[in-house]
């Protein structure tokens, strides 16, 4: 009886310094979790203790902590692209508006030549119509983004699609002096995905080569697989991480007409899709594969 009683008090004992030692660690763990609320650290909360469900808490706790990190974080580098997305419309709002104003106010305040006059016009039209397709560029970003666009997934010949958004943009690549190869074949391939959704993102990704490429562009068809490459100045600085981010455009100082949403139109397009696009540095190319879903 004697040693049962001695074994229970030390039974207790031990339970009772456990118990102490969890709660001390309970207050610890509660008060530096009050620190991290208050300050940015990726500090995870960790136990002196070897208790299970302290542990399978802390393991919650933790990945609460973590969510919410990459919460703030995806909500900062939000706001920051907010910014500068804002910065960017204004800016290429306010140049083609600002250069038009400037040419009629000569219009108006002097009596040119009808050459000058005619020359003035041409300019001013040309400043509307940049600004006529940032508008409409903008209206289709948001049509697709908010997803009001309805799509009809059904089997296409991705080959005849090629070919036509190629027959589209010649008269610009002959202008600019484009060789152009063609690697399409004459057997259909088909895949899943909209008529007017793909040929819109070959549109956009062959235009894309127009304004940055030179001399050259590649297009070819392999199975589902879809590649067009262009030569182009700049590549060694290109981020093609980026190059189907809203508003992103190699040219800095966003001296072009380019708005830096035709890449990012045709991402969404094809993610849309079910597709997926990339973009890659390859031997002095700019290259961009999408991958449709086969038939």
């Amino acid at each position: 009886m004697l040693i049962a009683c001695i074994l229970l008090g030390a039974a207790l004992a031990a339970a009772l310094v456990w118990a102490l030692l969890i709660k001390r660690d309970i207050k610890r763990l509660a008060r530096r979790l009050g620190e991290i609320a208050y300050i940015d650290t990726n500090a995870r909360l960790t136990t002196d203790t070897f208790d299970r469900d302290v542990i399978a808490l802390l393991r919650g706790v933790n990945a609460m902590l973590e969510r919410n990190r990459r919460d703030l974080f995806e909500k900062v580098r939000a706001e920051t692209d907010l910014k500068r997305a804002i910065t960017n419309i204004s800016h290429d709002l306010r140049t083609p508006l600002t250069s038009a104003a400037g040419y009629l106010q000569m219009l108006e305040s002097s009596a040119p030549d009808s050459d000058t006059r005619a020359r003035y016009l041409a300019i001013i039209r040309g400043r509307l119509e940049a600004l006529s397709a940032l508008m409409n560029g903008l209206f289709e970003f948001a049509r697709v983004t908010e997803g009001s666009l309805a799509l009809d997934i059904r089997p296409v010949n991705v080959c005849n699609a090629l070919r036509d958004a190629l027959s589209g943009c010649f008269a610009e690549l002959e202008s600019k002096g484009f060789a152009v190869e063609a690697d399409i074949p004459d057997a259909p391939v088909l895949c899943l995905c909209d008529e007017d959704a793909l040929r819109r993102v070959l549109q956009n990704l062959i235009r894309n080569a127009c304004v940055h490429g030179r001399e050259y562009l590649r297009v070819r068809v392999a199975g589902p697989i879809i590649e067009i490459a262009n030569r182009a100045d700049g590549l060694d600085e290109l981020d093609t991480a980026r190059v189907f981010e809203r508003f992103y455009t190699v040219d800095a100082a966003r001296t072009s007409r380019n708005t830096g949403l035709g890449l990012a139109i045709a991402k969404e397009l094809c993610t849309r899709m079910r597709g997926r696009i990339i973009a890659d540095v390859e031997g002095g190319l700019f290259v961009v594969r999408m991958t449709l879903p086969a038939r």
